[in-house]
């Protein structure tokens, strides 16, 4: 499982009760900051899972926000080789 699934399988609680303990810490076991502060008590799993939250939006690092800014230059693109080409046929 990738890092982004389990990042919103975890933090969207998915995961069956049971399981949300295991879970949560193979999630922070892949961010060594915060790995590191948990297991030195600076922060609770709590804490970290939030911090996580944080760092990645509602939707992740490759929410609507990548995608809205992908179709915005595919846009422009599309504009200004269409301005070349009717230029270029009139």
């Amino acid at each position: 499982m990738s890092t982004a699934r389990l990042t919103w399988v975890v933090l969207d609680r998915l995961v069956p009760p049971d399981d949300e303990a295991a879970a949560r810490r193979a999630l922070i076991d892949r961010d060594p900051e915060l790995a590191i502060g948990v297991a030195t008590g600076v922060l609770s799993e709590v804490e970290a899972i939030e911090t996580l939250r944080r760092r990645q939006g509602v939707y992740g690092p490759d929410g609507p926000a990548a995608a809205v800014r992908t179709l915005a230059v595919l846009v422009a693109l599309l504009l200004v080789f269409g301005g070349l080409a009717a230029a270029l046929l009139h």
